[in-house]
């Protein structure tokens, strides 16, 4: 059964009725995406130190691989970030270390010169390149986002995002731990598809409740 909780907030407000200043599932920013990631990054940032490394983040669309990337980017002053549209190409600037975020999307000579090149690079990509970076004797940290992702990991990203959007002090919705599992049932470990399901959710959402 849902807790519902008596709300006094000016509803002329949106989402003033749940305590919210948006829908905390809506789209956001890289600044803000980067600043709500939950990654753990020490050790992969002492790798980058290693002007022969790449890490690459493995991972099907929604797993994360985009928060990892944006997370390296606040963390790092000479870190430059590319987003490859799907069906585009795009100019990728070098940085130290260069991050390529849709990376299997890259032209056949921008691998050949961002694969050789005498400094630390970051892939998010849905292709494993290790065998061939390998190859050309770089040093490859594959991380397969998702993999291990927990339904209490995903649970605490769920809350935390609506704890950000939170108006004034008091009551707010929460997402429970056993609609989280239900998500995962369906979607698995697609953080963004979960979150797509729970904005047209929040949208609709009359009264401060556990959902």
């Amino acid at each position: 059964m849902s807790l519902v909780y008596e709300n006094k907030l000016d509803a002329r407000l949106p989402f003033a009725h749940l305590n919210l200043c948006r829908n905390p599932f809506g789209e956001i920013t890289r600044e803000e995406q980067a600043a709500l990631a939950q990654v753990q990054l020490e050790a992969v940032l002492l790798e980058l130190l290693d002007t022969n490394v790449v890490v690459q983040f493995v991972g099907e669309k929604g797993y994360g691989k985009t928060t990892h990337l944006l997370a390296i980017q606040a963390a790092v002053s000479g870190a430059t970030y590319t987003h490859i549209p799907e069906g585009q190409t795009a100019t990728i600037i070098a940085g130290r270390p260069t991050l390529i975020d849709e990376a299997q999307r890259m032209t056949w000579w921008q691998r050949w010169y961002f694969f050789r090149r005498p400094a630390p690079l970051v892939l998010g990509t849905h292709f494993d390149y290790q065998r061939s970076l390998e190859r050309l004797g770089r040093r490859v940290i594959t991380v397969q986002v998702g993999q291990e992702t927990s339904v209490q990991h995903i649970h605490h990203i769920l809350n935390q995002r609506i704890e950000w959007v939170r108006r004034q002090s008091g009551p707010v919705p929460q997402i429970r731990l056993e609609t989280v599992q239900r998500l995962m049932q369906q979607f698995g470990p697609d953080i963004r598809s979960i979150q797509q399901a729970l904005y047209e959710q929040f949208q609709s959402l009359q009264e401060i409740c556990h959902v």
